[in-house]
């Protein structure tokens, strides 16, 4: 009969059920229910935990765990995920949101021992694993503290009795002397039909400290009230923001348009509900958020610029662009682009951008309250949104009049920044219904501004090449503004 006692296989499931165990109970006796019992030697793996002096990471729910082979892993609450080619003082693009610029230090030593039952049926197959899984940690120099320690069962999904005699005798020595119904009872993954009247929870792989709560500083506004909705609407943001960062530093596909436009809806929340916080700290977080997204602006109106005039080169008339004229034009573009992106690179390394996450971080934390911070929640916005249709009338009113570039871009503004008012609220306020209208606003002035900037580049060439992208990007430029135009007169 086959004895398995090679390590785990990889492709074998995962844990179908996990038991939180709280004390050093020992697992229940096996060899009855299974034919041969293989045991699989102790693994120990040692890892460090890295955080800053004052525990940023941990205050933020993150989990940064460094390998002997020198592997690193982040934990976010979702699971661990690796860090590929980092090294030991730089796992960088998914940490500088939360680090701004504090160096890392090991805080605490962990070992994970695992111990690992192979169970085999009278044919030989194998019909299930079980892990004993205990975790020590310990800040460094100090006694090691036992942290967690857990049962886990794997099973290739049959109803086989070794299977089922297997789970109810660990179900059974788990909850000995523990109520069925607390955290450490046990529990199984969503889905499994064997685990009916169980809570379905998703097995933990490796247990975890909670977030760090650090001390209150002042107290959050009252719920309903404008202040705590305008706090609220910038926490929800501001989350936005760290999770895009990373992917920023990373170069992933548009991230930056992303970023910038988190950024400005940051912005168009304060200026929107103006009154509800204090008026000097929000407009100091504006003006840091608005030097920011500017610099983000260049990179990205490089990125457009390249995009359009590719777009262009697409829809011009056949045989009147030059393929080698067209491919070096395209190729200085994609130049400047990058260079604008890698300037931007350099803000996101700087004080500039992590004074202004601390600045945000405190307008959020502290709430300093403005003068309408007690106001109710549903008249205080529905009156600024009145505001804001207001002055989007008076634009809309201007553009109508005059065709120049300024007050179209102007328009596009006073359009987005309503709309970005009306969607922080969401549908419970009037106005909301002509989200669409607004963005349909924004998308073809948006183009039409896109296609009026890279006219004036081109315009910038003396080869007939770009003469002839000029004239396909004017007549665009004219197409979406008038489309904006009809769209502005209906708001």
């Amino acid at each position: 009969m086959p004895q398995r006692d090679d390590p785990h296989d990889d492709d074998f499931p995962a844990p179908r059920l996990t038991w939180r165990v709280p004390d050093a109970r020992r697992l229940p006796a096996l060899e009855p229910y299974a034919d041969v019992v293989g045991r699989v030697p102790h693994v120990i793996v040692r890892e460090t935990v890295w955080d800053t002096s004052d525990g940023v990471l941990a205050a933020a729910g993150v989990d940064l765990v460094r390998s002997e082979d020198g592997t690193w892993t982040i934990d976010r609450g979702d699971g661990p995920e690796h860090l590929a080619d980092r090294t030991a003082d730089a796992p960088a693009p998914e940490l500088a949101v939360y680090l701004r610029g504090r160096p890392l230090t090991v805080v605490r030593r962990r070992d994970t021992t695992t111990a690992l039952l192979v169970l085999h049926s009278r044919d030989g197959r194998v019909r299930a694993e079980v892990a004993d899984v205990r975790v020590d940690e310990g800040a460094p120099g100090e006694p090691v503290l036992r942290v967690g320690r857990w049962w886990a069962l794997a099973d290739v999904g049959s109803e086989h009795a070794l299977v089922r005699g297997v789970e109810r005798a660990m179900r059974d020595a788990a909850e000995e002397g523990t109520d069925a119904g607390s955290a450490d009872a046990a529990y199984t993954a969503a889905g499994d039909e064997r685990g009916a009247g169980v809570p379905e929870q998703p097995p933990v792989p490796v247990p975890r400290r909670a977030p760090v709560v650090r001390p209150a500083g002042a107290r959050r506004p009252r719920s309903g009230t404008a202040a705590r909705f305008v706090v609220d609407a910038l926490a929800t943001l501001r989350a936005d923001v760290v999770r895009i960062d990373p992917l920023v530093r990373r170069g992933e596909p548009d991230a930056l348009h992303t970023l910038r436009g988190s950024l400005r809806r940051i912005r168009s929340v304060l200026a929107v509900f103006r009154g509800a916080l204090d008026r000097d700290a929000t407009e100091a977080v504006r003006r840091s958020l608005g030097h920011v997204g500017r610099a983000a602006g260049v990179a990205r109106d490089a990125e457009v610029l390249a995009a359009t005039v590719r777009s262009l080169a697409d829809r011009a008339p056949v045989g009147l662009v030059d393929d080698a004229a067209s491919a070096a034009l395209l190729a200085r573009l994609a130049t400047a682009h990058r260079e604008a992106a890698t300037g931007f690179d350099e803000v996101l390394r700087s004080a500039e951008w992590f004074d202004a996450l601390d600045a945000l971080d405190s307008l959020i934390a502290d709430a300093p309250p403005g003068p309408r911070a007690g106001d109710p929640v549903r008249p205080f916005v529905e009156r600024r949104l009145h505001r804001e249709r207001r002055r989007v009338r008076r634009v809309r009113d201007t553009a109508a009049r005059a065709g120049d570039l300024e007050v179209l871009h102007d328009a596009r503004k006073a359009a987005r920044r309503l709309r970005y008012g009306v969607e922080a609220v969401g549908g419970s306020v009037a106005g909301h219904q002509h989200l669409g209208r607004l963005r349909k606003v924004q998308a073809a002035l948006g183009d039409g501004l896109d296609a009026a900037h890279a006219v004036t580049a081109l315009q910038l060439g003396t080869d007939f090449t770009a003469g002839v992208l000029a004239t396909v990007g004017r007549q665009r430029a004219d197409r979406r503004f008038r489309r904006g135009r009809e769209l502005l007169a209906r708001l």
